[in-house]
């Protein structure tokens, strides 16, 4: 599973392409701001004439002339600023856009891989394009605390819309204080509590961050370990297992859903092992209590996810059967002629 040479010729195509949109974008800005505002398209002549000059006077070694020219250059500057804004566009509003702040999609900072390039790279690897369209419907910005119960529970405690709320607020610090190997999460709870969105809530903010995300189910996790004891001469399962162990963030969803067996749980010690020892972060989630842990794989399994792992605990009753109750509303509403689910 090593990245192939048309895999990598591809990525670099990706970034090719992404430079081509932007300065298409650029121009089509450029146009339209210079239609409204032609005393702009004259100040930007003004400016690359004064900047030839400047450089001129640079290699001639009259830096006082030099530096005059920079204060001119910076007045202009300065007057398309406003010039701008007055007009309702952002300042930035003429520069190159670009989708990484770090590389300014280049794919190179300082000469080495930057870390969305090593993100297309994992993306590549494992799959992961599906899971970026995923994050576009769930992010932090359309979770939604409506869907858990605002009553506590029959013995007492917290409602699951309060307990939620401070989850929510912990996962939101995670992302904001997020360095490798800091901390790591164990997201447990019963189905359709949310434990795959709001991981999937963390995952989309860190990539937008620019931290290396890799988000596995269960079973990909331990084929991919399976894979790696059974291969370790092959190149190509080496370095799909040094992703594995190396990514800022490895998520893996729904532990407990995969088949068990003595070699599963052992890679599983191990992987959680090696990414401490490397500083790298971890997230899981599961439906599985702690005791089930300990019995489904072994006591320094479950003593290692109790000493290093953060525990957030989802309860609530199944938000999957409360959206599909509201599908079937809408559909019911909608065929009856009322609008807006009968709201």
């Amino acid at each position: 599973m090593g990245l192939t040479n048309p895999q990598y010729d591809k990525i670099r195509r990706d970034y090719d392409r992404k430079q081509l949109e932007n300065r298409a974008v650029q121009e089509a800005r450029m146009q339209e701001v210079y239609g409204r505002l032609p005393r702009l398209r004259e100040m930007d002549e003004t400016t690359a004439d004064l900047a030839y000059q400047r450089a001129k006077r640079l290699l001639a070694g009259d830096q006082a002339s030099a530096d005059k020219l920079a204060g001119q250059l910076q007045e202009i500057k300065e007057g398309k600023q406003v010039l701008l804004t007055s007009a309702g566009y952002p300042v930035d509003y003429l520069e190159l856009p670009f989708h990484c702040p770090f590389c300014r999609d280049t794919g190179y900072v300082d000469g080495k891989r930057c870390r969305c390039f090593e993100q297309a790279i994992v993306d590549m690897l494992f799959s992961q394009h599906p899971i970026h369209e995923r994050l576009d419907q769930e992010n932090f910005s359309t979770f939604s605390l409506e869907y858990y119960d605002r009553e506590a529970p029959p013995g007492g405690g917290e409602s699951p819309y309060e307990h939620m709320k401070q989850i929510l607020a912990q996962s939101k610090r995670f992302v904001q204080n997020f360095q490798p190997g800091l901390e790591n999460l164990l997201l447990t709870g019963s189905a359709g509590t949310g434990k795959t969105f709001l991981s999937n809530c963390i995952a989309g903010a860190l990539m937008k961050k620019g931290v290396s995300v890799i988000y596995l189910s269960a079973n990909q996790l331990f084929e991919a370990l399976a894979d790696h004891a059974y291969s370790r001469e092959e190149p190509e399962q080496e370095e799909y297992y040094h992703w594995v162990l190396d990514s800022d963030l490895l998520i893996v969803d729904d532990l407990g859903t995969e088949l068990n067996n003595s070699l599963v749980s052992s890679e599983l010690f191990c992987c959680l092992n090696e990414r401490e020892l490397r500083r790298k972060s971890t997230i899981i989630s599961t439906n599985l209590t702690m005791n089930q842990i300990r019995a489904s794989y072994s006591e320094r399994v479950a003593s290692r996810l109790m000493e290093n792992y953060r525990l957030l605990r989802l309860f609530n009753s199944d938000i999957r059967l409360k959206k599909r109750e509201e599908r079937l509303g809408l559909a019911v509403n909608t065929k009856d002629g009322i609008k807006d689910g009968g709201k």
